[in-house]
């Protein structure tokens, strides 16, 4: 299915003036992708890609500006929006033991990964300006979970 067509969104990518009349090849060509910094490449779906998401960190006006962290992602029911769930350990003194807390983020998730993240994933965030009433974080990269069974057996020597 057409992304514009399933988002219902006007095709047109900010800053960018394309003709109406435009062949593929040309609007591939005017497509505008903005630099990722602090390690994270731009994937090669954003490029490829013609969709269109003004949330998108890659493709889109959002500018990570805060801090980046990974997590395991928890829920995605919600269109373009997945819960990523940061797990840690917090020391308590009286005990001289560790206690595991976690939080609960409602993340964006980019058109240029849908099909690929799935949950259990581990996923790396960065923090953005506030997107909607609950998110204020984007995805910016993803780690396929292991699955049970990849693992080789000791072969007899």
């Amino acid at each position: 299915m057409d992304t514009t067509v399933k988002y219902k969104i006007y095709p047109e990518q900010k800053g960018v003036n394309i003709d109406p009349y435009a062949d593929e090849a040309t609007i591939k060509a005017n497509r505008r992708i903005n630099e990722m910094r602090k390690g994270i490449n731009v994937p090669q779906t954003a490029i490829d890609a013609t969709y269109i998401d003004k949330k998108c960190p890659f493709t889109g006006d959002v500018r990570v500006t805060g801090k980046i962290f990974e997590g395991v992602v928890h829920k995605m029911k919600a269109d373009k929006t997945i819960v990523v769930r940061i797990n840690r350990l917090i020391y308590n003194k009286k005990y001289r033991r560790y206690g595991r807390r976690h939080t609960n983020l409602s993340v964006h998730m980019s058109p240029c990964f849908e099909g690929l993240i799935h949950v259990g994933d581990t996923v790396i965030c960065g923090e953005t300006r506030r997107l909607s009433k609950t998110k204020s974080s984007v995805v910016l990269d993803f780690k396929k979970k292991s699955t049970e069974g990849t693992f080789k057996k000791l072969e007899d020597l």
